[in-house]
């Protein structure tokens, strides 16, 4: 029996799924929120998601077919349910706190991924993508630090 090597591909599937979760937690915000600085902000972060899904996704699929592809969303759709779950066992969460430590996550399976990847074109779109979304990231924090 011989192993398979992982492809490059296979590195992105918890990066994946971490972003997809998130993006559909900041598009959950979005409606939700009440105050306009906020809603500002999570669409932002919403937008920024979604860039780099499609811009995974074409990774993906220049790597992979299109099943792999629809096998990673249903990962993520289920990723998704459990997320609800948490969140609606615990008592009122703050949208801000919450999406900080999804940042939080986010960014240290950022790093992770990066350690395994070699591929340059997918290093390069990982790190333009983390060069964009480090000053949403602060603006999160310090949202969350002052007005949280």
């Amino acid at each position: 029996m011989m192993l398979r090597k992982p492809s490059e591909v296979d590195h992105l599937e918890k990066y994946y799924i971490a972003n997809y979760t998130s993006a559909i937690y900041y598009k959950h915000c979005i409606l939700t929120t009440k105050k306009i600085f906020l809603k500002k902000l999570f669409k932002s972060l919403y937008n920024h998601k979604k860039a780099l899904k499609d811009d995974l996704d074409r990774h993906i699929l220049d790597a992979k077919d299109q099943e792999y592809l629809e096998d990673l969303l249903l990962k993520c759709k289920k990723e998704v349910l459990k997320m609800h779950q948490n969140l609606s066992m615990n008592t009122n969460p703050k949208s801000g706190q919450i999406c900080t430590e999804m940042e939080n996550r986010f960014f240290k399976q950022l790093y992770q991924t990066l350690q395994l990847l070699t591929d340059g074109s997918l290093r390069n779109t990982l790190l333009s993508h983390k060069h964009q979304s480090k000053a949403l990231q602060e603006k999160l924090n310090l949202v969350s630090k002052y007005l949280i």
